[in-house]
């Protein structure tokens, strides 16, 4: 189904629960105007990086308009049959215009277990203060990839077991639909959960995320279409190795582009606060599943205050490491070369087949932080740095009695890749001060950015927000 296809179908599931649906429905419009202007020919890190792809990076001035709706309701008066439907439109005129769909979707919840497609957004986490939302390779950064996705809602308690074991979980399909390297490319995730709750204010929360991009159509002639049909697809989500008809790097290896994380968080209540302790493992093979990298991770802090009205209600600090990439002290004698080279290293986020990489248009779907993308000729062909430390603070609170403000701060140095090193350090600055009073007919938004050591010049940048729901 392509994507105007689906977009008549979500329209005609929108229009149809909010008719069928009884009792009072939620309802819930929303639309801001931002105006965003920088001092070089790019935006400020933080000015585009993990906003759901709606801004572009590579512009010196842009005017976006979004305008969002979501409805809310229940197919019977006991509330077993619960629906949503939302959009989210953005146009842009600037330096570069363009006008997109972020979000067009409906979704079916019964009891817990839920069934949604379209277009949409992943739950918030750490109060929108993480550099990746909590997940190494699976951020807010690009626009949401259409697909189809049963899951349960939220955690649900194991029968018998006295609620302290709850799990959630996921099955997406979805369809990279972009203009990318393997055309047509299928984005496959499941994702399953444990949370442990063995007294009342201590959680824990373990989980992996596996993706596996599959099939398509590679832009390399002596590649051409790859394996498709439901053998195929058995053998690319279970992780076998490619058939005959793959290409030798998948026989050699697994059918597809797999990647994927280790997560586990700690969480333990106090009286004014909850404090969160989270680490993001990365693999894309079993170097990185069996923890032969186990330098590269996602480390992270989060402290919750519970109470927005605090000068500082919530604050973060990660530690993000990705230079070791299963480099292991093995060699092998290269016939050609004629000397020894190690065995194997990992290539966070590239891979030889779909060479793209965890891209969608143009933008990583994976920490922002993985950058800059590579594009030729208009297509995205990876990252030119996957090597990397960096070091992040974000926090917010309140400063007056109608005055929030956000600030985020991270330091960064790149090594590019194993086959194309090179060497990298910057700042990134990103300061917020956000006026929402009942009594005013618009939230006010303004906020400062700088990048300090960008080659070939620092950036600065300023935006302003005017917005209003209802």
């Amino acid at each position: 189904m392509n994507t105007h296809k689906l977009g008549l179908f979500i329209a005609f599931v929108f229009l149809s629960f909010s008719f069928f649906s009884t009792g009072q429905n939620t309802k819930e419009f929303r639309i801001s105007n931002t105006t965003l202007g920088t001092s070089q020919d790019e935006l400020p890190f933080w000015f585009w990086a993990n906003n759901d792809g709606k801004v572009k990076p590579g512009v010196s001035f842009l005017n976006i308009t979004d305008l969002s709706a979501n409805i809310t309701g229940y197919f019977n008066q006991n509330e077993d049959w619960k629906f949503n439907t939302g959009t989210d439109l953005v146009g842009a005129v600037g330096t570069e215009s363009y006008f997109q769909i972020n979000q067009l979707f409906a979704s079916i919840d019964y009891k817990g277990w839920k069934m949604e497609g379209g277009m949409f957004y992943d739950a918030l986490q750490f109060g929108g203060l993480s550099s990746s939302n909590g997940n190494l390779l699976r951020s807010r950064n690009a626009r949401p990839v259409p697909k189809i996705r049963i899951s349960t809602s939220g955690y649900k308690p194991v029968p018998g077991l006295q609620n302290w074991l709850s799990f959630r979980f996921e099955f997406d399909e979805g369809l990279l639909n972009d203009e990318r390297y393997v055309n047509n490319t299928h984005l496959h995730h499941k994702s399953m959960y444990l949370q442990v709750q063995p007294v009342e204010k201590w959680r824990i929360q373990m989980g992996i995320e596996h993706f596996v991009m599959w099939g398509g159509t590679s832009r390399n002639t002596e590649i051409g279409e790859l394996s498709k049909g439901f053998k195929a697809y058995l053998r690319y989500i279970t992780g076998q190795t490619g058939n005959a008809n793959s290409p030798i790097f998948d026989q050699n290896n697994v059918a597809g582009n797999h990647y994927g994380t280790y997560q586990l968080k700690f969480t333990k209540a106090f009286n004014e606060f909850a404090l969160h302790l989270n680490l993001s493992h990365p693999f894309e093979d079993f170097s990185g599943m069996n923890w032969k990298n186990w330098p590269d991770n996602l480390l992270g802090l989060y402290i919750d205050f519970e109470n927005s009205e605090r000068f500082i209600s919530e604050v973060l600090y990660e530690f993000v490491n990705t230079r070791q990439q299963g480099i292991i002290e093995e060699f092998k004698w290269n016939e050609e070369s004629q000397e020894w080279i190690r065995k194997h290293t990992d290539n966070y986020g590239n891979n030889v087949v779909y060479n793209s990489g965890i891209t969608y248009h143009q933008m990583a779907m994976i920490s922002p932080l993985f950058y800059p993308v590579n594009v030729v000729d208009g297509i995205s062909t990876g990252f030119r740095s996957n090597r990397f430390y960096s070091h992040h603070l974000g926090a917010k609170g309140r400063l007056l009695r109608n005055l929030y403000w956000k600030g985020l701060a991270t330091y960064v140095e790149h090594f590019g890749t194993y086959q194309n090193p090179s060497h990298d350090k910057e700042v990134l600055l990103y300061g917020e001060f956000f006026y929402r009073n009942p009594t005013f007919p618009f939230d006010v938004g303004v906020s400062l950015g700088a990048d300090a050591g960008y080659n070939p010049g620092d950036i600065f940048g300023a935006q302003l927000t005017l917005s209003r729901t209802w």
